[in-house]
């Protein structure tokens, strides 16, 4: 009996979270359908089955939607981003959770107050400081802002899973001649390569479905990155429907490229954040 109850539970939860993964899958389902479908403008239905399959749409989103410029541009903000992010989280990570210095807690509530305050907020003051540095309608003002923009929860969550790491680790390798530098990149930063990923993961999506920063900073065609170009292409194209989904299936793929290469590791660093709170 207790078995059979065990069985009639586990087979409700188990329909009730594919429930939930269809629900969840099915918008993007529908737009990859969307993408490959001929558009008929007499049946303006987004949600019709397709009886022909066709390519060109997402190719005519490449070449005259310009998605591929839109791309390298989101590219090249995303991945130096990121970069200088996780580098920068994890030194101060390891300097928050493991070190012992004068005012180490008072600087890091201080650094936490970054997190209470929104962008929105900071919005004008840091346009006019990238334009005294020259930098409207450029790459690179969508790219310095954020490395002290992503800072505040980047160290929150590195300074979490360094405190967690055994401190006999750090005097074992003190011990065995090792600087704190040394000590870093040969002993705990290797054990920290879940919460890295959770963090090159969350801070890629970021910055590629940033909208409000290139909006603000950049005027040129050859400098909109995927988001911004997108807003134009759905303008240019809004009667379209299967185009503007070809358009929008682009934007998707690096992410879900992303993610899929990610996968364990991300799903490792948010279960063992979970954990430790």
């Amino acid at each position: 009996m207790n078995k059979m109850k065990k069985y009639i539970s586990s087979g409700i939860i188990h329909a009730v979270l594919i429930l939930f993964v269809f629900v969840s899958i099915l918008p993007i389902f529908w737009m990859w359908l969307a993408a490959i479908k001929p558009f008929d403008p007499s049946v303006n239905d987004p949600f019709a089955f397709p009886t022909a399959f066709t390519l060109e749409y997402i190719k005519e989103a490449w070449t005259t939607g310009r998605m591929g410029i839109y791309m390298k541009n989101s590219i090249m903000v995303a991945v130096p981003r990121v970069a200088v992010v996780l580098l920068l989280a994890s030194l101060a990570g390891y300097a928050f959770g493991k070190l012992k210095w004068k005012g180490r807690d008072a600087v890091f509530k201080f650094l936490l107050l970054g997190m209470m305050i929104p962008i929105n907020a900071m919005i004008i003051p840091l346009y006019y400081n990238i334009q005294r540095l020259g930098m409207i309608n450029s790459l690179q003002a969508m790219i310095l802002p954020y490395f002290g923009l992503s800072m505040p929860f980047a160290c929150f969550m590195m300074r979490s899973f360094f405190r967690e790491l055994p401190d006999e680790l750090a005097e074992s390798a003190t011990i065995d001649g090792a600087g704190k530098l040394k000590t870093w990149l040969y002993v705990m930063l290797p054990l920290t390569k879940p919460a890295l990923t959770t963090l090159l993961i969350f801070e890629f999506m970021w910055s590629w479905n940033d909208y409000l920063l290139p909006m603000l900073m950049v005027y040129d065609d050859k400098f909109r990155t995927l988001p911004l170009g997108l807003m134009y292409f759905q303008g240019e194209y809004t009667m379209n429907t299967s185009l503007i989904a070809a358009g929008v299936t682009i934007c998707t793929i690096p992410i879900l490229i992303v993610y899929s290469i990610f996968q364990r590791s991300f799903v490792e660093g948010i279960t063992a954040g979970a954990v430790k709170g």
